[in-house]
């Protein structure tokens, strides 16, 4: 059984070994709190001795007060009658301990100011280290435990609510890309044209890299960069010779891995709201530079005068940005850019070896 099992496992008998390791610690605490007020070791095994006697006591009132009072009160907001069942209870626990200490300590030999001099100091005692303080000892340990217990299925809910939303947001990729590719081979096959079949060729491969490998955390950058070059020759066939296309691509990515479906939203962006709504002229500008743990993408294209942010709006933009906030959270970098005659993308992200999946 490991520390973590130990301190927080709900199942018998784990927990009541928590609970004996918790009363034993209690012994050896009070043993060495009463150390300070006796030189000798043997008057500070003896009282150690007598205050752990008052076991029963300790634990009634601790049992009582936590697993008893705290669900039936405390926790249905009955605040009052919470406070009154701890008062009488305390009360109670009062008028055992002290003629159990006075036993203990044969105060009831003694003559009546001794013994009401001894009853004081019992009551500080009470005050200091009875059944109150060791149930309150409990109830933080307890506490504790529960926080701890609350903060990690948190943690917990909130990655499940993040993968969740990240496979939304993949979704959301599919359609949008295959809508607007289905629109260029659309085009095609209404003009009978013979590109329309090896249109259809690449689609289908990129496709099936979509559906049936980006369903992991990450993949290969060799591929998702093929996936990005096949989507490239797609809209070229389409636009031939009127769109001055440059691509760069530098550096060793054949042992790198990314999230899936991440570059690909930019790429589409400059096509459709650039290329696609110039008449005469369109460029895009694509640079990929790879270094050993960053990827530096910047994509820049030309856009008619008049759409100076609309661009941004898109499905694929608002896509991208919120799954770099989930997965790469104060470690990307994505500057967007928009002036009158061209809109800039400038992103990095950090990079994962292969080797280190």
């Amino acid at each position: 059984m490991t520390l973590y099992d130990f301190i927080f496992i709900k199942k018998s008998p784990g927990k009541y070994y928590r609970h004996i390791a918790f009363w034993i610690a209690q012994y050896l605490f009070w043993t060495f709190w009463a150390l300070a007020f006796f030189i000798s070791l043997t008057e500070t095994l003896r009282f150690g001795l007598v205050l752990n006697d008052a076991f029963i006591l300790h634990a009634a009132y601790t049992y009582s007060i936590v697993y008893y009072f705290s669900p039936k009160y405390f926790e249905n907001k009955q605040y009052v009658k919470f406070s009154i069942a701890i008062l009488i209870l305390s009360l109670f626990a009062y008028i055992l301990y002290i003629p159990y200490m006075l036993l203990a300590f044969n105060g009831i030999k003694e003559s009546e100011d001794q013994q009401l001099l001894m009853t004081w100091y019992f009551t500080m005692n009470f005050i200091i280290n009875g059944p109150p303080v060791v149930c309150a000892m409990f109830l933080t340990c307890k506490i504790l435990k529960n926080y701890y217990i609350k903060m990690a299925e948190k943690q917990i809910l909130i990655k499940e609510n993040a993968n969740a939303e990240l496979q939304l947001l993949k979704a959301q990729v599919h359609p949008h890309f295959l809508f607007n590719t289905l629109n260029n081979i659309y085009s095609f096959t209404l003009d009978k044209s013979p590109e329309a079949g090896n249109l259809i060729l690449k689609l289908k491969d990129t496709t099936r890299y979509m559906v049936y490998e980006c369903d992991v955390p990450f993949v290969p950058l060799q591929k998702e960069i093929k996936m990005l070059k096949d989507y490239i020759e797609l809209e070229k066939v389409r636009y031939g010779d009127r769109l001055d296309l440059v691509v760069m691509i530098d550096g060793n990515y054949e042992d790198k891995i990314i999230t899936p479906l991440l570059l690909i939203p930019f790429v589409e962006n400059s096509f459709k709201h650039g290329a696609s709504k110039l008449l005469k002229s369109p460029w895009i500008q694509l640079s990929i530079q790879v270094d050993e743990t960053v990827l530096h993408f910047t994509l820049i294209n030309n856009k008619p005068p008049d759409r100076l942010v609309n661009n941004q709006r898109g499905i694929g933009l608002c896509n991208v940005k919120k799954r770099l906030e989930l997965l790469y959270p104060n470690s990307h970098l994505l500057t967007i850019e928009s002036t009158v005659q061209t809109f800039t993308v400038n992103m990095q992200v950090p990079l994962q070896k292969l080797s280190d999946e």
